[in-house]
C-alpha cells in the first residue's frame, strides 16, 4: 500500500486531468510516531495535514482557510478527528477478526475523484493493511473487493450495508468531484496551467539521448521519444518529480547511436499545450544551447548542460486541448 500511495503521487497519470486524493493512516501505538495521520492533496499539492499527536488539521494552502473560513475550518477538523476515532477503534477490532494479536500494524484508507477536460470523471475508495492492499469499492458494481482470503469475511458484512455503500458512490461521483471544482477556483492563482519548457540533452560522447520535459503544471503529461516518428519503446523515464516552484519535470532517455542517421524526436502532449510539442534532436549541428534540469524529489540541483543540438520546435496537428 506504501507502494500504492507513492504510484498514485507521483507516477504519470492522464493528460488532462484534475484530482482531489485523501490519505488517512492509523498505526497500532509506535513510540515516536503518531498513531493517525491525514493528508488531502489537490493536483499533488497538499493542502491540508493532521496529525493525532498535535490535534489540530493544518492548512498547507493559506487560500484553503481565506476562502472557507475559520467556522468551516473547525468543521473539518471535527470530520477528521471522527476519522482518527474510527481507526483507533478499528485497528484492534481487525487484529482479532485475523487473528493477530500483538505486534505493530499499519492500516490505511486512500480515496479521491479526477476530473478529465472531456468531462468524464473518476473516483476511488480503498484500503491497507500491512502494506498489503486489503479491500477497495467497486462503485459501478456496488461490491466490495478483497484480494485476500481473510478479507471475505469483511467484505461480505460491509456488501449488506446498502446506505454506506450508496454513500460512499454519491462522494465519488458528485461531492468529491464538487470540492475538487471549489478547490481548483480556491487556488486558481496556484495551480494555474502552465506549458512545458522541452529540451533535448547529450553530455558528451554518451550514448544516452535524454529528452528534458520540465516546468510544467498541472502533473498530468505524455512525453515519447520517437526514432522516425516511430515511438521507442525501450526508454528509460526518471518519473514525474516535483520542482522547487511547484512545476513538476520528467527526464525520459534511450540508448543512443552518434553514427545512427535517423531523426530523434521528443513529443509531449500537455494540458498547458494547444496541440501536440514536437522537439526533434539534430546530429550535424554546432549550436550551443544552455538547459537547466531540476533533479530531486524534494529539493533542487540546476545543472547547466551544454549540449551540439539544433532544436526544431513546431506544433504537430493533432487533438485541440483547452487550458
Amino acid at each position: 500500500m506504501i507502494g500504492l500511495m507513492a504510484l498514485l503521487l507521483c507516477g504519470e497519470v492522464a493528460a488532462d486531468s484534475h484530482s482531489l486524493r485523501y490519505f488517512l493512516t492509523g498505526v497500532s501505538p509506535i513510540d515516536g510516531f503518531p498513531e493517525f495521520v491525514a493528508a488531502g492533496y489537490v493536483d499533488d499539492v497538499q493542502f491540508v495535514m493532521y496529525e493525532s499527536d498535535r490535534k489540530e488539521l493544518i492548512p498547507r494552502e493559506n487560500w484553503m482557510v481565506e476562502r472557507e473560513g475559520a467556522t468551516f475550518w473547525e468543521r473539518k477538523k471535527f470530520l477528521v478527528q471522527e476519522q482518527e476515532l474510527y481507526f483507533k477503534t478499528y485497528i484492534p477490532n481487525l487484529m482479532k477478526r485475523i487473528n493477530q494479536s500483538e505486534g505493530e500494524h499499519v492500516y490505511q484508507m486512500m480515496n479521491g475523484c479526477e476530473l478529465r477536460d472531456d468531462g468524464t470523471t473518476s473516483g476511488f475508495n480503498q484500503y491497507g493493511w500491512d502494506g498489503r492492499d486489503f479491500i477497495s469499492f467497486d462503485k459501478s458494481n456496488m461490491v466490495w473487493v478483497t484480494p485476500v482470503p481473510w478479507g471475505e469475511s469483511i467484505k461480505r458484512s460491509w456488501d449488506k450495508n446498502t446506505v454506506d455503500k450508496q454513500r460512499w458512490k454519491h462522494y465519488l461521483e458528485v461531492e468529491c468531484i464538487d470540492w475538487l471544482r471549489k478547490y481548483l477556483e480556491y487556488g486558481q492563482r496556484e495551480l494555474r496551467v502552465v506549458a512545458p519548457i522541452v529540451s533535448f540533452t547529450r553530455l558528451g560522447d554518451s550514448n544516452r539521448l535524454s529528452c528534458v520535459v520540465t516546468g510544467f503544471y498541472p502533473q498530468a503529461i505524455e512525453v515519447n521519444l520517437c526514432r522516425d516518428g516511430v515511438v521507442i519503446d525501450e526508454t528509460l523515464s526518471s518519473g514525474i518529480l516535483p520542482n522547487h516552484d511547484r512545476t513538476y519535470q520528467i527526464r525520459k532517455w534511450v540508448a543512443f547511436d552518434p553514427e545512427d542517421k535517423a531523426e530523434y524526436s521528443c513529443q509531449v502532449e500537455h494540458s498547458g499545450l494547444n496541440e501536440t510539442l514536437v522537439v526533434i534532436y539534430g546530429l550535424k549541428s554546432q549550436v550551443m544551447v544552455n538547459v537547466r534540469i531540476v533533479f530531486g524529489v524534494l529539493g533542487i540541483i540546476a545543472v547547466v548542460v551544454n549540449a551540439v543540438v539544433v532544436v526544431i520546435i513546431y506544433l504537430k496537428k493533432g487533438r485541440g486541448k483547452s487550458v
